[in-house]
């Protein structure tokens, strides 16, 4: 797969995804994603995009400012 914005090598990686609710902010660690090797832009797969949204959805309703979560134990 080649990299939507330079044209670069994605190879598998693992990353962090923020999320900013308004009533709080989520950083989710140690998420699976394509990395490019040349300009570091990251891409999802479909099914680990859909797992996001969910746990972010989860999130919503707690009273936290910041929430850190890890996505292999929230997968």
């Amino acid at each position: 797969m080649d990299c939507f914005f330079c044209k670069g090598t994605m190879d598998n990686g693992i990353t962090k995804h923020f999320a900013d609710l308004d009533t709080c902010v989520v950083v989710i660690k140690g998420v699976p994603c394509h990395k490019c090797t040349q300009c570091e832009e990251v891409v999802y797969t479909l099914n680990v995009g859909r797992r996001l949204e969910e746990i972010i959805g989860n999130l919503k309703s707690t009273m936290a400012e910041v929430a850190i979560i890890q996505y292999t134990c929230a997968a």
